[in-house]
């Protein structure tokens, strides 16, 4: 019996010997490990199954380290709206709402906004300013906030032409505010957008419809202007391709958990990106206002969240309108 249990033994330990020895000759076996991939700074727009227009700017590589959200619309045929959260090269906040309106479209054109419809200095809400013109044959599908102005005489700082009135045809000195007066929007009889400085405006005034003052050109003629403020603001800005097309950037800001806004040089890379030829800087901070008219529910309704809490009531706006509607 003893004899039986030294050999059990033995066997015990021998297969016990066996298994540590095989074990031990796996643990030697080279085994092919995935290369742990780095986190991409700037997603690859081949990665993300992004709309046209944040695939532009993503491909700039300086502007995007992450999109958080990205979404793209038709408010109406020939306009367009695109939703854009994501992270800034910083890794902060951003949210931009853009607007794509193709003046080609024989159902759309663009119009000054003044307060109540008059051709007068005051202030509204760019939604109500809206509301006042909205009727058949004549929509307003989209809006924005329009010129600086003094918040005292609630004067724009710069020109102002209405339907061919001209309603203010100087710009106010802008000694104590040097971004402000020094350019404006139009739109020509021919109804074609039309940038240009406070210098060019008495050679061109003779065929404005539509015109609003503007501050900083950042983007001329495809090139782009270096400015040297560098101040970071919510922002309205607004240019068009040589093509007929008009593009439309508000950036909401002051805000840093939910977006902190946007430098004159990262709006010049984004019109740039999207083959803007001329573009422009128009009142910012609590004034900027992006409004559509909601495909869904056919209501006017503001789609940013402006940096005061609430609309501002500003001097005049930019309508978008439709006579197809």
């Amino acid at each position: 019996m003893k004899k039986f249990r030294i050999k059990v033994l033995k066997q015990v330990s021998w297969i016990l010997f066996l298994v540590f020895i095989t074990s031990c000759g796996k643990s030697e076996i080279p085994v092919e490990k995935k290369p742990v991939t780095p986190p991409i700074e700037v997603p690859d727009p081949d990665l993300g199954n992004y709309t046209s227009l944040t695939k532009k700017l993503v491909e700039t590589k300086t502007l995007i380290s992450t999109v958080i959200t990205d979404v793209t619309f038709v408010v109406t045929p020939g306009v367009e709206e695109t939703d854009i959260r994501y992270a800034n090269k910083e890794g902060k906040a951003m949210q931009l709402f853009i607007l794509k309106i193709d003046l080609n479209n024989p159902n759309l054109s663009m119009e000054v906004g003044t307060p109540f419809n008059k051709p007068e200095f005051s202030k509204q809400t760019v939604l109500n300013m809206a509301k006042g013109v909205d009727a058949a044959g004549h929509k307003i599908v989209a809006g924005i906030n329009g010129d600086f102005y003094n918040t005292t005489t609630l004067i724009p700082v710069g020109i102002l032409h209405k339907n061919s009135q001209v309603i203010k045809n100087t710009f106010s000195d802008n000694t104590s505010v040097p971004q402000q007066g020094l350019s404006f929007f139009a739109i020509l009889n021919d109804g074609k957008p039309y940038i240009g400085y406070k210098s060019d405006y008495s050679t061109i005034s003779p065929q404005i419809k539509q015109a609003t003052g503007g501050g900083i050109v950042f983007l001329k003629d495809g090139k782009v202007i270096t400015q040297s403020i560098l101040n970071i603001d919510p922002r309205t800005a607004i240019g068009y391709t040589a093509d007929g097309f008009v593009y439309i950037i508000v950036a909401d800001g002051r805000n840093p958990a939910y977006s902190n806004g946007l430098t004159y040089a990262e709006m010049s890379t984004m019109m740039k990106a999207f083959d803007v030829k001329d573009a422009l800087n128009l009142d910012g901070g609590g004034s900027s206002t992006f409004m559509i008219r909601n495909p869904a529910s056919t209501s006017m309704e503001v789609r940013n969240s402006p940096s005061d809490g609430t609309q501002r009531e500003v001097s005049n706006a930019w309508l978008v309108v439709s006579k197809s509607l």
